[in-house]
């Protein structure tokens, strides 16, 4: 708590410093407008206002909408300070200058407003772009594909984080019937439902009931879903919030994969579905147990495999599985990534060698879905919200 207050502390100090910087630098220029200047105070301190409110309740404030509306209050103090200190950064090189010559420059000052006004940009689209949906379609083929799965089409959401989106259940109506629309045989959910804890599912219930397909609405646990981030009052209180939203899960008619397989079967052939737990990173446990949710890992069925974190897949799955298909979501691509033709990008890669999309390892394969909601940041910049569709394809 203590190292918390001095991090805030020491933000607010070097964003009211930014805020003097700019204002001789910029505002107080124009001077024959003396109310510019009045608002140009008032505004930062108003935000500043914000941000000392949400930050003292934010951290422990269990209401969804409260929630969201205080996340939103940091997103605003973040978008109004984010190019102030990309301008900064830039600018400030104009003095730096006047260690070698006599005149202070301008080009870094023109540079920076650019700069600022860009990142700017991107985190307006970023906020807009949340709620804009994107289906991508994926063809997977193998030779151990039944003959009766050809052309069998898999939907795959993951991290829808419920809390995103408080009590508005628009955005999610618009993906269910969009999903339904697609006609799937088969629908998966990768994890993270919720962002702390059972009761945001309350609104959202009778939405993601309507989820259809022909074999059926399959789900897993995410690092989200086991309410780790959050203090509860007692280790049975988090238990029985886990047990609940495990519950409501299949009251929806989704079917529960907690290290757990299943067949489906289609055409008069079969696959399998086997499903872990949240296979988590340090300081979190791995409750994901591939052993026990399906004993014949190098057998000859065509096995897809429902895992949330990528990181799984080169750890466990390919070393010593003949796993066919393996889906996954968590890592949202960091909600931010850039794309240019077959180039792309995302802060993603720096923890994530699988981050985003189809990756292939001899027969082995992996999707990294996107996502849905959002965490902490209420914007995907280039990450839009993503509807997988996967269709397979039988080698002959």
């Amino acid at each position: 708590m203590r190292l918390q207050l001095v991090a805030f502390f020491v933000l607010v100090c070097v964003n009211f410093a930014i805020d003097i910087y700019i204002y001789f630098r910029i505002v107080k220029r124009t001077g024959r407008y003396k109310w510019l200047n009045i608002l140009y105070w008032v505004v930062n301190f108003l935000l500043l206002g914000a941000f000392l409110f949400a930050y003292n309740l934010i951290r422990n404030h269990q209401d969804a909408d409260n929630r969201t509306v205080l996340t939103w209050f940091m997103f605003i103090y973040f978008l109004i300070y984010s190019p102030k200190i990309i301008y900064f950064l830039f600018s400030v090189w104009d003095y730096v200058a006047c260690l070698f010559r006599k005149k202070r420059l301008k080009i870094f000052h023109y540079i920076g407003i650019v700069v600022a006004l860009t990142v700017l940009g991107f985190m307006v689209c970023g906020m807009v772009n949340r709620t804009r949906l994107v289906t991508r379609d994926v063809c997977v083929a193998s030779a151990r594909l039944p003959q009766g799965f050809d052309d069998y089409k898999i939907v795959q959401i993951s991290d829808i984080h419920l809390e995103s989106f408080a009590s508005d259940t628009s955005f999610i109506s618009e993906m269910v019937q969009e999903i339904n629309n697609l006609h799937p045989d088969l629908i998966v959910f990768t994890g993270d439902l919720v962002t702390l804890h059972s009761v945001e599912l309350n609104p959202f219930f009778p939405v993601l009931s309507a989820l259809k397909a022909k074999d059926g609405v399959y789900s897993i646990l995410g690092n989200h879903d086991y309410g780790d981030y959050i203090s509860w009052k007692s280790l049975s209180e988090k238990k029985a919030d886990q047990e609940h939203l495990k519950s409501r899960e299949k009251e929806m008619g989704w079917k529960m994969l907690n290290n757990e397989s299943v067949f489906i079967h289609h055409n008069n052939d079969s696959i399998v579905l086997i499903g872990v737990e949240n296979w988590g990173e340090a300081p979190f446990p791995k409750y994901g147990n591939l052993k026990a949710a399906y004993s014949g890992l190098n057998d000859d069925h065509f096995k897809i495999l429902l895992t949330h974190n990528p990181m799984h897949w080169d750890s466990e799955v390919v070393p010593e599985t003949n796993i066919d298909l393996s889906l996954s979501g968590h890592t949202h691509a960091m909600q931010i990534k850039l794309q240019f033709g077959d180039w792309r990008y995302s802060p993603a890669e720096i923890r994530y060698p699988r981050w985003s999309g189809l990756y292939k390892e001899g027969d082995q394969y992996l999707y990294v879905n996107e996502g849905i909601g959002c965490v902490f940041i209420p914007m995907r910049v280039g990450a839009t919200p993503e509807i997988t569709v996967i269709r397979l394809k039988c080698i002959s």
